[in-house]
């Protein structure tokens, strides 16, 4: 994960790394050892909110997003229709 901040300045990149998941039959989507990861679907997308690239997503589909916040924390979010929860 590469996060560019420059100080004074209103430029910050961050890449998001995005994977398509599917819960297994039965369990909670939430629980993170509890889905499969949908094969080929791993794409890292950078230069854009966090906001702006969960409207791009696909709303039926769940997905999960790993990224560096400005804080330089790790931060892992589950996508679906719209709204996320941090896991």
């Amino acid at each position: 994960m590469d996060t560019q901040i420059v100080v004074g300045g209103f430029d910050m990149r961050y890449t998001y790394a995005i994977k398509e998941i599917k819960p297994k039959e039965g369990h909670d989507v939430y629980d993170v050892k509890d889905w499969d990861i949908v094969p080929d679907t791993y794409q890292e997308i950078g230069e854009m909110s966090l906001h702006k690239l969960i409207k791009k997503l696909d709303s039926k589909k769940w997905f999960y997003i790993s990224y560096v916040n400005k804080k330089s924390n790790h931060v892992d979010k589950i996508v679906f229709n719209g709204d996320y929860k941090c896991v």
